[in-house]
């Protein structure tokens, strides 16, 4: 069974323990509990419910995974969901439903997978530390923080390849089929953080309200005041993401505009140079007499000759920058 469980107590020693030497009852002031479920199971989730002696789980919900995040308080604990996001390397996004059961000193939190937060965050709090001394809403509060950051980093992520974008777009040389599909895919990207990010609001602004005494009564409210601005913050780097994607688009437009303003302008500069030598041609095919039919080589002469002002006129367009 994927189960990590961490103890963190400020009066003696953090270790990672098992879930059944652990009972939720009887956690110090300065002791905090975190259980990590890795799989999305009801046997494993059962388990660890009657391992730490909490009751009133509701097992079958958790299971349930949902698009949108929603909150409940029960009697001793509340629970809610969220959807965290990962981008695996020259992937896509991908969004992972994470559910949270908090309590007095513990905060059981499940998902199926490894969350990279979380593992940056276990190698980041190296040997004794002093999260014992935090309350189960404040370290949720930073737990939270986190989640958010993995959106500001699909953010940088969509930057790093719209830049690419960017300068494939004012490359001559560029695949315009195959840019267009990696744009309409970077623009469903950017829709599919905002769509997962959105319904956040629900939960964040549930947890500063007054009405959650959890939170309320706790030392914690200014936290989640903070982290619901931080929230608001990522909605805002979503939505100029957005725009810069769309940015993408207005560039290439531009950029195919152009390329079909030098096509027609090198297309009308051919014509005129065709008619120029055409008109020539045809005064010299007119029925008179005239010295230069008499010439042995005014064949060739008058072959030099249109050469020279398809030469002078190319010359000229090219100095007035028509091609």
């Amino acid at each position: 069974m994927q189960i990590k469980a961490y103890l963190y107590d400020a009066g003696g020693a953090d270790e990672e323990v098992q879930p059944e030497a652990v009972d939720v009852r009887k956690l110090k002031e300065k002791q905090l509990l975190w259980i990590n479920v890795e799989e999305r199971d009801e046997k494993t989730l059962e388990h660890v419910a009657r391992a730490v002696n909490l009751e009133g789980v509701p097992v079958r919900e958790v299971m349930r995974t949902e698009d949108r995040p929603r909150i409940e308080n029960h009697e001793s604990f509340f629970r809610f969901s969220i959807s965290s996001v990962r981008w695996g390397k020259n992937q896509g996004p991908e969004a992972i439903m994470i559910d949270y059961i908090v309590g007095r000193n513990f905060i059981v939190t499940v998902h199926k997978g490894e969350v990279e937060y979380f593992e940056e965050f276990r190698k980041r709090e190296k040997g004794e530390t002093e999260l014992g001394k935090l309350d189960a809403e404040i370290f949720l509060a930073t737990l939270l923080d986190l989640h958010l950051v993995s959106y500001f980093r699909a953010m940088e992520e969509i930057e790093r390849r719209v830049d690419k974008f960017d300068e494939s777009i004012l490359k001559t040389d560029m695949d315009p089929d195959q840019l267009l599909s990696a744009m309409v895919k970077l623009r469903r990207d950017v829709s599919d953080l905002r769509r997962w990010l959105l319904p956040h609001r629900d939960v964040f602004y549930s947890l500063t309200r007054a009405d959650f005494l959890q939170i309320a009564e706790s030392d914690s409210a200014e936290e989640f005041k903070r982290l619901a601005d931080h929230f608001e913050s990522a909605v805002d780097a979503v939505e100029r993401a957005r725009e810069t994607v769309l940015g993408v688009f207005e560039l290439y437009a531009t950029k195919s505009a152009q390329l079909t303003n030098t096509f027609v302008q090198r297309l009308t500069f051919l014509t005129v140079l065709t008619g120029s030598l055409a008109v020539i041609v045809g005064v010299l095919g007119m029925n008179f007499k005239a010295d230069i039919f008499e010439e042995p080589n005014g064949f060739w002469a008058t072959i030099g000759g249109l050469f020279l002002v398809a030469a002078s006129l190319t010359t000229f367009a090219r100095f007035k920058r028509w091609i």
